[in-house]
């Protein structure tokens, strides 16, 4: 049995280990002095890898002996134990190959790992890394590419010479220079200077240029260059060739409106040859004068004439509360009372009912003054049997989809597809639209990209989950420990047709719409999974509006 001593002790603490107690000196343990010694074991079970020995008395000695390749030695109160490995025959290393040959370590061989041409070596300090560098070198080092021959000059390029790559010139963007169709890439200096170029045409130069003797005129005329001598001659036409000419007619006499002129247009040159068409003689200013005069007669006239002296209005008999009233048989306005010519009076109006029929009506005997009421008939029994609605049926359902609702186009209502009820029983916050990946996760787009990703929502808020995307795969809403909420006031389902269930009958649905009124005090991690295929599930972190 080995002896457990305690690992911090302080001087005069004791053990006991069957009958034999032990004092530490503040260095070592010593058996407590008076102890009978003469049958006490100094030590006690020592256990090996291949076997055990236990003191049987007090002169037994522990002996620690080496084996293959180990020593011991014992100075003062110093065990030591050391490998004597190093230096034995084995090999320190066996067969190194390389890409031209290889050997095969004898004895203790040292393996030496050097660089060659650009490139070195290195041990880490302090580490067992050996990084093998390729040192800096220029392009020359390459096998194929030679810039020693011919060093290069400013502006060249690598071309191939059918044996290797060396400096020279580039006469164009793709190096070939032979073939070119257009000029770029021969915007260096070389190609800007034109007694580098080959194949020039002959330039010609101001003395080279003269004008010839005139041709005889002919047609509409012409001047011609002799590219080769540089002359110009010139063709008069001839008076076929330019046409007759024609006198031009300026007379705006007859054209010009002076009252269409623009007043920007009006100058006093305009004026003045304007005078003879604006000149007014004096007997058309006398005439004008007289005209004025009658216009203010007739005027006072006017204000002095009533409605009784116009030739066709007859006041005859007039009465209080009486209207002018068309006569067509004597052709005139004569008086009457406002209800007509019948003259019926506020007393003889009277109000009668018929049976309903149809759509009802209000009809006015304007002879009798009765008004008869005729009520509608029985009102519509269904929705579709009103003149303002259409619906399309597909057996009892409006297209075969509850919770449907009607919209209005303008003349009539139809169905709407494109919200149900389901989607509008509550406001909130985001309304996530669930799909599936097979059995394996589920996905949140657009809101969120990828395989069962973490949705973060804020807490005192209603979030909605759209089912409808990952039919098949009930969907459930849990807490931080995967127990499924079950709150009714926290927790409910809408079905497309309006059905509604709460707590734990609104989890585990595949269609739908699932609610979750998330109380303010929520914070942290909860989760969501299919309760059908265990590897459909992932994190929704909750934001607590007070803590942000």
């Amino acid at each position: 049995m080995a002896l457990n001593f305690p690992d911090a002790p302080n001087a005069d603490d004791t053990y006991t280990e069957g009958s034999v107690t032990w004092v530490y000196d503040g260095t070592v343990w010593n058996i407590q002095a008076g102890a009978a010694s003469s049958d006490q074991n100094l030590f006690a079970t020592v256990n090996a890898d291949t076997g055990t020995v236990t003191a049987s008395n007090t002169t037994d000695a522990l002996t620690v002996a080496g084996g293959t390749n180990v020593t011991t030695a014992i100075v003062g109160k110093t065990l030591t134990i050391n490998s004597s490995a190093v230096g034995g025959s084995s090999d320190v290393i066996k067969t190194v190959t390389t890409d031209d040959g290889s050997f095969t370590a004898s004895g203790e061989a040292t393996l030496q790992i050097l660089g060659r041409t650009n490139i070195s070596t290195e041990l880490t300090t302090n580490t067992n890394e050996l990084h093998i560098d390729l040192d800096a070198h220029s392009i020359d080092f390459l096998s194929d590419v030679d810039t020693t021959t011919s060093a290069p000059a400013v502006g060249q390029v690598l071309k191939w010479d059918g044996t290797q790559w060396a400096p020279g010139f580039d006469s164009t963007t793709g190096g070939g220079g032979t073939d070119a169709d257009t000029f770029d890439g021969f915007d260096s200096t070389y190609f800007l200077n034109y007694n580098n170029l080959t194949n020039t045409p002959t330039v010609a130069t101001l003395s080279d240029f003269s004008v010839g003797n005139e041709r005889t005129a002919d047609g509409n005329g012409a001047i011609e260059y002799d590219n080769t001598t540089g002359v110009f001659r010139y063709t008069p036409p001839t008076p076929g060739g330019i046409g007759a000419l024609s006198a031009e007619v300026n007379d705006l006499s007859a054209a010009v409106v002076w009252d269409d002129v623009p007043d920007a247009n009006i100058t006093q040159s305009s004026v003045t040859q304007h005078q003879a068409a604006l000149s007014v003689t004096e007997s058309q200013i006398t005439d004008l004068g007289s005209y004025i005069t009658d216009y203010t007669v007739v005027a006072s006239d006017l204000n002095a004439i009533s409605v009784g002296a116009l030739s066709d209005v007859d006041l005859t008999g007039v009465g209080n509360g009486e209207v002018l009233a068309w006569n067509n048989t004597n052709s005139r306005f004569e008086p009457t009372s406002p209800a007509g010519s019948g003259g019926i009076a506020l007393t003889d109006l009277s109000v009668t009912a018929n049976a309903a029929s149809g759509t009802g009506a209000l009809v006015y005997d304007n002879t009798t003054g009765a008004f008869t009421y005729t009520p509608p008939a029985a009102g519509a029994t269904e929705i579709n049997d009103l003149s303002d609605v259409t619906i399309a049926w597909v057996g009892n359902l409006p297209l075969d989809n509850k919770g449907q609702l009607l919209s209005w186009t303008g003349s009539t209502f139809i169905n709407y597809t494109g919200t149900t009820i389901d989607k509008i029983t509550e406001n909130t916050l985001v309304e996530f639209q669930v799909g599936n990946v097979g059995t394996q996760s589920y996905n949140f787009f657009p809101h969120y990209s990828g395989q069962n990703p973490t949705i973060y929502v804020m807490s005192g808020t209603t979030v909605s989950f759209k089912l409808d995307g990952a039919q098949g795969h009930p969907f459930a809403i849990q807490d931080p420990t995967g127990t499924t909420i079950t709150d009714a006031t926290q927790i409910f389902h809408v079905q497309t047709n309006g059905n509604k269930t709460t707590g734990s009958l609104a989890q585990g649905r595949s269609e739908g719409v699932l609610y979750w009124r998330i109380p303010e005090t929520y914070s942290g991690g909860y989760r969501y999974q299919c309760t059908a295929h265990p590897a459909m599930v992932g994190s929704i972190q909750i934001k607590r509006f007070s803590q942000i």
